[in-house]
This record gives C-alpha cells, sequence and structure tokens, in this order.
C-alpha cells in the first residue's frame, strides 16, 4: 500500500485491449509502485462501528518481482517503505513500515492467468488481479483488498486509536483497490 517516483494515475475504469499471455510475465520485473484508491476503514469496538478513509502508498523502492514457469511459481525480494493513513472523527494515523514480500502473507505463490487476470495461491490465501495496462516492459495490476489490518499496527498507534474512542478496538478492516506496477 504505497508510492513511486514516476507516479501515474489510474481510475477504476482502467482496461486494456489486448490478450495477455503467460509469456509476456516471464521473467523479473522491478516493483516502481505501489497505491490505494478508492479506501474505506471499519472500526469496530464493542459492537458499534466508525467508517473512516484509508490510502496508502510505497517509497524506496528495492525490490523484484519474478513470474516462473514450469512451475508457474511467483516470488518477491527486496524491499520498500509502506505509507498507510486511516483518517475518521477529524483524526489522521499514519503507519511506515518496510515491506519484504508483496503480499507478505502470499509470496511465493503459484500463479495462472486467465482473461486479463493474474490469480496468485498458496495454501493460506488466493488474489486475484486485473491487468489494468500492459506494455512490453511495464506491467500494472489492480487488486481489491477488504482485510482486518489492527494486529498490523503497532502498540502506540492501537493505543492511540483506542485513547481517540476512549474504548478497546475490536478490529480495523480496510476495503481499498491496490494497485502495483512492475517495469522491465
Amino acid at each position: 500500500m504505497l508510492l513511486v517516483t514516476n507516479f501515474i494515475s489510474c481510475t477504476s475504469n482502467d482496461s486494456i485491449d489486448q490478450t495477455i499471455t503467460e509469456a509476456d510475465l516471464l521473467g523479473l520485473w522491478e516493483v516502481s509502485e505501489l497505491y490505494t484508491e478508492n479506501g474505506t476503514t471499519g472500526i469496530y469496538f464493542n459492537g458499534q462501528s466508525i467508517s473512516g478513509a484509508y490510502s496508502a502508498i510505497g517509497s524506496d523502492f528495492d525490490m523484484t518481482a519474478l513470474f516462473e514457469e514450469n512451475p508457474n511459481n511467483f516470488y518477491t525480494s527486496g524491499n520498500f517503505t509502506f505509507n498507510g493513513t486511516i483518517s475518521f472523527l477529524n483524526e489522521q494515523f499514519t503507519t511506515q513500515q518496510v515491506v519484504d514480500a508483496i503480499p507478505s502473507f502470499i509470496s511465493p505463490a503459484s500463479w495462472s492467468l486467465q482473461d486479463n487476470t493474474i490469480t496468485l495461491s498458496n495454501a493460506d490465501e488466493t488474489i486475484l488481479s486485473s491487468i489494468v495496462y500492459f506494455n512490453n516492459d511495464t506491467l500494472r495490476l489492480k487488486s481489491a483488498i477488504n482485510e482486518n489490518i489492527l494486529d498490523q499496527l503497532d502498540a502506540a498507534q492501537v493505543q492511540q486509536l483506542n485513547s481517540v474512542l476512549n474504548l478497546s478496538i475490536d478490529s480495523l478492516t480496510v476495503n481499498t483497490d491496490v494497485y502495483i506496477t512492475l517495469t522491465k
């Protein structure tokens, strides 16, 4: 959930006119950009909820992604800085962390391609990523994320959230579109 030096904006109307093949994906790619759009949060406590906004951007990219064939394996290596912002009740909370896998819960993974959608899977999780832009040296993927991120915050951030609400938070969900750009 993150930033890039050559920031290129995408909208939810992104689509491509060509059919991408598995051969188009093979090889080593540089991760050059990661950001979110249309992000919302839900903070749940004592059976109640508060909605807010969520955004994230990456920076300091030093990461590669590798698509291999026979078998179709996907790996990432390196790292980047993830900068996330949660806004609610006129308060803003930020988190910054170094990320060493995209996504951290699925790499390494197997991959498949169908109808310009890449499916990444391991024993625990499956993620669908739509290809929203492609040329020979740039691949932009869009994934919808809906997950509880409370356990990804450090103790000080959780305490800050709890003090604003004057309650203990049960969960903090994020629902957003994540864009990742890979370049050769």
